[in-house]
């Protein structure tokens, strides 16, 4: 089983991966069977696949993700949570957030930015890969950067 420093590690490396836009690295560390929801209530996905699917599209849009503190761990060492900030471009991905009402389109698509507040939680299985990854956001903690916003 995984300590509480290697699961909550293994967030953090997580990130790292993203902002590289090591895709294949990323998958990893992450179970062939991996469960995944990003946000939680759109959902639930199952394997490499979908996730491949679902972060190579994040970093088609340029995704960067920030800790905004420490992992948190639990007693077990099997989870960790951490906040993070995500900054992404607009496009391709963000007239879907617009047409769900989530803000109204930008002036300017091509430069305007999204940011999401997000709590991630994964749960690190007895072989020591991520088998269950939760992101924790919803409209409230999604905002539209244009000019100086960003």
């Amino acid at each position: 089983m995984p300590d509480e420093a290697t699961t909550k590690e293994m967030a953090l490396e997580h990130c790292r991966r993203v902002n590289a836009g090591e895709l294949e690295e990323l998958l990893k560390l992450y179970a062939p069977a991996v469960r995944f929801e990003d946000p939680v209530g759109s959902g639930e996905r199952i394997g490499h696949g979908a996730l491949r699917s679902h972060v190579r599209n994040a970093m088609a849009c340029r995704v960067n993700e920030v800790p905004v503190a420490e992992p948190v761990g639990s007693p077990t060492g099997r989870y960790a949570a951490i906040e993070v900030t995500s900054t992404m471009n607009y496009l391709p991905n963000g007239p879907l957030m617009a047409r769900t009402g989530v803000f109204a389109p930008p002036g300017d698509p091509e430069t305007a930015r999204i940011r999401i507040a997000c709590v991630m939680v994964i749960r690190v299985g007895a072989d020591g890969l991520i088998d269950d990854m939760r992101s924790y956001w919803g409209p409230s903690d999604v905002f539209l950067l244009e000019g100086s916003d960003q």
